[in-house]
């Protein structure tokens, strides 16, 4: 309550309530810094300094609440870092630590001489730790939607500042560093690929597929979604529309005798998504999780949130791999990248990604290995490409086009194809038709929305042509060997602009269109980032990881037992649960009912059944196997001895125990 200083009384309406922590609560949290040096060291000394100031936190300070202690885990280190902050204030000069990033340690990067040959590639393999965002577009009203792929501008700019942060003053200076950056970032010495999700297999979460977005032009049965057989889609097929005119379903057409299907009509819809690619047993229904989530915005001058200042975040889910390409003209241009980056070849590095890095969002585990061949075509274009007639070609990232006053293509036209496939004069490309006179050519287009953090203003907003749009085209007045030439050159070198940004990928019949038939499709190895999970990774990404998997194992479970408004209090207890054993829980549901539970001894003459070992017997049974369960799922997480997980784990089991209660209950109001 609030008491007036005046009349040392009670106000009128002034009685409070809150939710506080008890004096056993412990927290751990973490202060990073991208760079090493000895401003960094000194920045440390004056945080540790600070802290250890620290006496209270949070409200009634005044009247006894917040006392706390903060220390480092390491209280050598502490100590360390004190005794250097004491002689810095006495005035004794203390030496500086080891300065890992000097600018005279960096070798001056020279231009090669034919910058656009590009012969050092490398994989690059990430693993979400946090939730991360990639906005699909700027600001639209409050809510920021992810993309499903990994932009390679995003992976460019990460790298880029974090070369910033640690070269701060060499770059402010304009010297030799400065020099290397803009050769490195804006000399089109390295080109950063789209990164694309990477499904991973159930029976070896150590191996996964590669991924592939999927044509525009592939269609499957409205009802029956995918590949067939061998492929685990099970679905009815999937049609180009580039190479058949369908408008409906063959399968669903034609009447089965034996499973006793019906002939019907059954339309086709666009298939969509990313394709993984299985040698000759492709799959489409790998999607990346996403996850939704909601935040506000405090105003620093009044410490409150104002009205609409609630925005929405739907993110990709941590726990997923990506996987791209960096290609560099040569291993010295790698070599000066991974120097001023502080990156550690074949181990696993740490970069910040996307949007909201500094609220928990945008950490990943990365890992750069060479690599000899193109990661996506997986085929030489010379065993793909036996004619110049009815050639397909496929955008494998968003590409753009623009003409000659500077607009953009929205779409396939033989003007910009023959200047941007670097066609000689004398050959001609055309855009196929279909027995109808339709144009065979499926293509869609987005904004393309970027910040400049730098200067704090929006970039050039351009106009691209999405990834998986695909075109026939028929090329006349050039021989074979020729046009596989340029082919090639376009699929080394990309069209359109941006292209170090990971811009204008394309592929000319893509084995994806024969259903990867006798094509050699690598498995990519996880192992690195897997060994590396335990001390890298974010402890959040396997607690979520087991809410998804204890989440689908309630969906199995049958709720009828608790269809009764007393089996809320077995729910409430639950839920406010502190135990991490299954045996103390079962202990505390025994004792559910019982008088003696509340008066320390049975009262005499009480004759009453009790109700949870007589009609909810069976319900109560049934909670002693789920919390079996939940044990198990946590073992096999390796969180049993996780007291968030068991928290999780528990509300979990309370939500769905109360949920039919509640139902009961009301149904009887």
């Amino acid at each position: 309550m609030r008491v007036n200083p005046r009349t040392r009384r009670a106000e009128e309406n002034k009685l409070f309530t809150r939710e506080e922590g008890d004096g056993s609560l412990r927290f751990r949290f973490v202060a990073e810094c991208d760079s090493d040096d000895a401003a960094a060291q000194r920045e440390a000394e004056w945080l540790v300094a600070a802290a250890r100031l620290l006496r209270n936190l949070g409200a009634g300070k005044r009247r006894g609440y917040g006392e706390c202690d903060v220390h480092l885990v390491d209280r050598g280190k502490e100590a360390e870092l004190l005794a250097r902050f004491a002689s810095q204030l006495k005035g004794e000069l203390a030496e500086d630590p080891e300065h890992k990033t000097s600018q005279a340690a960096l070798a001056p990067l020279n231009l090669p001489a034919d910058p656009s040959q590009y012969a050092y590639r490398l994989e690059v393999l990430l693993r979400l730790d946090e939730p991360l965002l990639i906005a699909r577009r700027s600001e639209a009203g409050n809510q920021f939607e992810t993309l499903d792929a990994i932009p390679g501008g995003v992976l460019r700019g990460a790298l880029a500042w974090r070369i910033a942060q640690r070269f701060a003053a060499d770059l402010e200076c304009q010297g030799g560093t400065f020099r290397n950056f803009a050769n490195l970032f804006f000399g089109d010495l390295v080109r950063f690929s789209s990164l694309t999700p990477v499904e991973v297999r159930k029976k070896n979460l150590s191996t996964g597929y590669l991924t592939v977005v999927a044509p525009r032009d592939l269609f499957t049965c409205e009802l029956h979604h995918g590949y067939r057989k061998p492929s685990s889609d099970e679905g009815h097929g999937i049609w180009s529309l580039l190479r058949e005119n369908r408008q409906e379903c063959p399968v669903c057409a034609t009447e089965d005798t034996a499973s006793g299907r019906k002939a019907a009509s059954m339309k086709l819809e666009a298939l969509g998504g990313f394709i993984s690619l299985v040698r000759n047993a492709p799959r489409s229904k790998h999607k990346p999780k996403q996850t939704v989530e909601m935040h506000i915005r405090i105003d620093r001058k009044s410490g409150r949130v104002n009205t609409g200042d609630l925005y929405g975040y739907v993110a990709l889910e941590p726990g997923q791999y990506f996987v791209g390409e960096i290609t560099c003209t040569n291993q010295s241009v790698w070599k000066a990248l991974q120097t001023m980056a502080g990156l550690q070849p074949e181990e696993v590095n740490e970069l910040k990604l996307g949007k909201a890095t500094q609220r928990g969002y945008g950490k990943v585990s990365a890992v750069f290995r060479p690599r000899e061949k193109s990661l996506w075509h997986l085929q030489d274009l010379s065993q793909r490409l036996t004619s110049t007639q009815s050639v397909t070609m496929l955008l494998l990232s968003d590409a753009i086009v623009p003409d000659p006053w500077g607009r953009f293509w929205r779409g396939f036209d033989p003007a910009w194809l023959k200047r941007e496939l670097r066609l000689p004069p004398e050959a001609e490309v055309s855009i196929d038709r279909n027995e109808d006179k339709e144009v065979l050519a499926f293509s869609a287009a987005r904004t393309v929305d970027a910040f400049n953090a730098k200067l704090g203003l929006p970039r050039t907003r351009d106009i691209a042509i999405v990834a998986g749009s695909s075109v026939r085209l028929t090329f006349t007045g050039i021989d074979l060997s020729d046009l596989l030439k340029a082919l090639e050159e376009a699929e080394a070198q990309g069209i359109g602009l941006r292209r170090d940004e990971g811009f204008g990928r394309v592929a000319f019949n893509h084995p994806v269109y024969q259903q990867l038939q006798g094509v050699e499709s690598r498995m990519l190895d996880l192992s690195p980032l897997e060994l590396g999970r335990a001390s890298n990774s974010h402890p959040s990404v396997a607690i979520l990881q087991f809410a998804l998997d204890w989440l689908k194992k309630l969906d199995e479970q049958p709720l009828s037992h608790f269809n009764d408004e007393r089996f809320e209090a077995v729910a409430r207890l639950l839920h406010t649960s502190r135990q991490t054993s299954v045996e103390a829980i079962k202990q505390e549901l025994q004792r559910m009912g019982r008088p003696e539970n509340l008066l320390a001894m049975p009262l005499s003459g009480r004759d009453k059944p009790n109700f949870f070992e007589t009609d909810g017997k069976q319900g109560m049974e049934a909670v002693q196997r789920m919390l079996d369960m939940l044990a198990e799922e946590l073992h096999n997480n390796q969180l049993d001895r996780s007291p968030e997980a068991w928290r999780i784990g528990l509300q979990l089991l309370a939500a769905r125990i109360a949920g039919p209660a509640r139902q009961k209950a009301q149904e009887r109001r």
